[in-house]
């Protein structure tokens, strides 16, 4: 895939003008191609099939490590570029009458961002990737899943999480913190002209940053399997607070964010000749250059990933007695509430 990718996608993007649209439009055919397996590639790795896996600490911890990987050289690659916050202006002219009607449809200022990652949606979306119960999508309405293989036989009658209520869908305040205060920081101000890359990159930005953001739902439904009695007595007291310090373990999150710090500094230091214990984990040579700086992606996980993460936890508990929608694997059937 890496070599399908470097041999007919050249880099970077140079769309300028009416060119933005074209090239988008003559890429489709080869995204559509490679999205299921580009999909495969991501971090997202629970096993849908067995709710025991799924929902164990160990394989969650152990995904959302992967996840920070991602995360990271996904932002070491949108620092090469500018600011660029065109890219996000409303009421993008070049998109033509129809187009920008269709994106304001979908819930979008018209920015040509927007623009992106609904498109990338609606080719994801045909290759099942919002049937995943930790993936929810910026945009839509989306095209049906049609396209790919399934995920085995799980059906809706043998779910994994319950409902996910509307008020644990933090996209539109990731997508605000990521252009007002992730890119300012991240990104060199100014224009270079590449807004093509930009966009495209901000997409995987976001992408990989929500599924992390929301893996936190399996983390949840494993707290509340575990800790049920106590879980349940926080959600009908809706003590919102208690349940913020059941889901908070702040010894384990300094260590994350250490260890972000870490990896930011591995991935993102500038090697034009080898040194000697370059790499390792004590402090850098005094002539160690980053592409980032590592400290600021570990305030990107402290400031805005965890928070974000823990809200959705937290908005799903407080709706977890509710659910309605039939069986949760691995949970006795819902007593019926009587009504009065």
């Amino acid at each position: 895939l890496k070599l399908a990718v470097s041999s007919s996608l050249p880099m970077p993007l140079r769309f300028s003008g009416s060119s933005y649209l074209h090239s988008f439009q003559t890429l489709q055919p080869f995204l559509l191609a490679v999205a299921s397996i580009l999909l495969a590639m991501s971090a997202n790795t629970a096993d849908l099939l067995d709710a025991t896996t799924a929902l164990d600490l160990n394989n969650i911890r152990a995904s959302l490590m992967r996840m920070e990987d991602s995360i990271i050289f996904s932002l070491i690659e949108r620092s090469q570029y500018k600011a660029n916050t065109a890219v996000y202006d409303p009421d993008c002219s070049q998109l033509g009458e129809c187009k920008l009607h269709q994106l304001k449809s979908a819930g979008s200022n018209g920015c040509l961002g927007d623009w992106f990652i609904y498109q990338t949606e609606c080719l994801h979306s045909q290759v099942r990737r919002y049937l995943h119960p930790t993936e929810f999508n910026f945009f839509g309405p989306l095209p049906e899943p049609s396209l790919g293989s399934t995920s085995g036989s799980r059906t809706a009658k043998t779910r994994i999480l319950a409902d996910v209520p509307k008020g644990a869908i933090v996209n539109n305040r990731l997508l605000e913190i990521y252009r007002k205060q992730v890119v300012p920081a991240l990104c060199e101000p100014g224009d270079d002209g590449n807004h093509g890359s930009t966009a495209v990159q901000d997409v995987h930005c976001l992408q990989t940053m929500a599924t992390r953001i929301y893996y936190g739902l399996f983390v949840a439904e494993s707290k509340f399997r575990s800790e049920t009695e106590k879980a349940t007595a926080l959600i009908q007291a809706k003590d919102r607070d208690g349940l913020m310090a059941f889901i908070t373990k702040a010894d384990v999150e300094d260590k994350n964010i250490q260890r972000v710090i870490l990896k930011a500094r591995t991935f993102s230091q500038n090697i034009s000749a080898a040194e000697v214990g370059q790499l390792a984990p004590a402090p850098p040579s005094s002539s160690t250059t980053y592409k980032i700086n590592p400290e600021f992606i570990g305030s990107i996980f402290r400031d805005y990933v965890m928070p974000l993460t823990k809200d959705v936890e937290v908005d799903y508990l407080l709706a977890r007695l509710q659910d309605q929608s039939g069986p949760i694997e691995g949970m006795p059937p819902a007593k019926k509430s009587r009504s009065t």
